[in-house]
């Protein structure tokens, strides 16, 4: 009974079948299979939150989601092309409510791949905010969206060689360029409610 319960699933289950579905996805070049960990593009969203069971009607659509939740309130980030170009990206967020989900902000041009996404304390806001990365160029690229119950909102965005979120002495962003050999410290500013430069300083000591 058991060998035959074995026979019949292998019957049902073809994994030349299976490879072959997902190579004609992948050669779709829809917009979904350019965005799929599944493919091998470059355009992909690296978010450790990325969930597959929300789906939220808009043009143009949706191809990524992930759900994120800070002091119980859920927050999608929805993402999708600006100008149907996978290479510029938008994260649209939404707050989940028992009616839907409202729209409380974008993060704007995220690039064409986002290699992380973070929550960090650095505005002193109720709510975490929250720190995109990606790859701009030979850069690596930071972005800041602090988070509130009513606004999503893109604060700061830097690049640099290495880029460093650090809590220590106080939460700051810490960005170190090679080529200029200097190492520049940002923190938030309460009375301007913007990111400013703290400190300047080399880099490496030269001979």
């Amino acid at each position: 009974m058991i060998y035959s319960l074995i026979v019949l699933g292998s019957l049902f289950f073809n994994p030349a079948m299976a490879q072959d579905k997902q190579s004609e996805f992948c050669s779709s070049r829809t917009t979904e299979a350019y965005h799929s960990p599944k493919c091998d593009w470059g355009w992909v969203v690296h978010d450790p939150h990325r969930v597959e069971d929300v789906k939220i009607p808009h043009k143009p659509t949706y191809h990524t989601y992930s759900r994120w939740v800070f002091d119980g309130q859920t927050y999608i980030l929805a993402y999708r092309d600006i100008d149907r170009s996978p290479s510029d990206m938008a994260a649209d967020v939404y707050l989940a409510a028992v009616n839907g989900y409202k729209l409380v902000g974008s993060v704007q041009h995220l690039g064409e791949i986002v290699t992380d996404v973070s929550d960090a304390r650095l505005t002193g806001g109720v709510l975490p905010d929250l720190v995109f990365r990606e790859d701009c160029g030979e850069l690596k690229c930071v972005i800041v969206a602090h988070l509130s119950d009513k606004t999503a909102e893109k604060v700061f965005r830097y690049g640099a060689t290495e880029v460093e979120i650090t809590t220590q002495p106080k939460p700051m962003v810490v960005a170190r360029s090679n080529l200029s050999n200097v190492v520049e410290e940002f923190a938030w500013d309460l009375k301007s409610n913007k990111f400013i430069k703290t400190r300047e300083y080399a880099w490496h000591k030269t001979q």
